[in-house]
């Protein structure tokens, strides 16, 4: 239960991965992930690739245990970003945004394990076949910049891991024990979480406002922003009714990146519950309390196997 055969891959303990939140993940808080056990990530999305040297450097002080370093595709400068993170001896890649064909070669030439993003099973068998050593499949329930396909991870797990022969990742809507037990009975081999990192203790790139909001969440607290333009799963408010009318006016995914990108790399002075950016998935009606990355790693681990036992009668 608590070891796969993502653990013997990555190197880690618990198959749990920490989402690569833009802005969110940093070398600190991956470190502290990795710490505990599981596979941290550092996100580059949103800062130069001098910061992301940083970000890499300052996971290294923190941490000897294996950690990831997530490379949106997106980025007009991959080239160099990959080469920042083979030099500073990182062992574990993690792509999305994109399609990984074009940088195939590279990246399977650098050596390190290769993990990619993908929203639908037609991505996942595409990824497989140029090489990626792990598949994340993401659900739309997770936060931030989504598919337009709106697949849910229920559905899109046991589907992805008919299809491909590597160690599948489930990815969105998980935050305990109950939902890392149901992404292994669906086949996967471990999880990647991500809102319920923002709640922890370590997480110091939001603001006290914004673990707030999210601790008051419901079911029903967040919602797809701009479908059209750019779908992004946000906490339900003014911003959210004023993102909904741009869409409707037909303003462009650029126009709306525009307007979000100062947000995105300010969460921290959000304080506003009304008018802030408060990127999350579905699952923050979950989450009730602040805990640290320790205790929320361990406590997925041990309920689980309570609860698999329990199970099993």
């Amino acid at each position: 239960m608590k070891r796969t055969k993502l653990c013997e891959l990555l190197g880690i303990e618990h198959p749990i991965i920490l989402g690569a939140m833009g802005g969110i993940s940093t070398g600190k808080l991956a470190a502290s992930v990795s710490n505990a056990g599981a596979l941290g990530s550092v996100a580059t999305a949103f800062i130069s690739i001098e910061e992301a040297r940083r970000e890499i450097q300052e996971c290294k002080r923190f941490t000897n245990k294996p950690f990831a370093v997530n490379c949106p595709l997106f980025r007009p400068d991959v080239n160099e970003m990959l080469d920042i993170i083979i030099e500073e001896g990182v062992s574990i890649i993690s792509t999305s945004a994109g399609s990984p064909d074009r940088w195939a070669e590279k990246i399977k030439g650098l050596g390190a394990k290769w993990l990619h993003v993908v929203s639908n099973v037609r991505g996942a068998v595409r990824a497989a076949a140029t090489g990626v050593d792990v598949v994340i499949a993401e659900g739309t329930e997770s936060g931030g910049i989504a598919s337009r396909d709106e697949v849910t991870t229920m559905v899109l797990i046991p589907q992805v891991v008919d299809a491909v022969k590597v160690p599948v990742v489930a990815a969105g809507g998980i935050a305990d024990a109950r939902g890392f037990l149901a992404a292994l009975a669906l086949g996967a081999q471990g999880v990647q979480i991500g809102t319920a990192f923002l709640t922890t203790k370590e997480c110091d790139r939001i603001s006290d406002t914004y673990k707030q909001v999210l601790l008051n969440a419901s079911d029903t607290a967040t919602g797809l922003a701009t479908r059209k333009a750019y779908p992004v799963r946000i906490i339900k408010n003014k911003l959210f009714d004023t993102l909904q009318h741009l869409d409707e006016e037909g303003k462009s995914r650029e126009e709306i990146q525009m307007m979000l990108a100062p947000k995105m790399i300010n969460l921290s002075q959000e304080n506003d519950p009304e008018n802030g950016l408060y990127v999350t998935g579905q699952v923050a009606g979950l989450i009730h309390e602040i805990k640290t990355v320790k205790e929320l790693i361990e406590g997925i681990v041990t309920e689980s196997e309570k609860l698999y036992h329990s199970l099993a009668g």
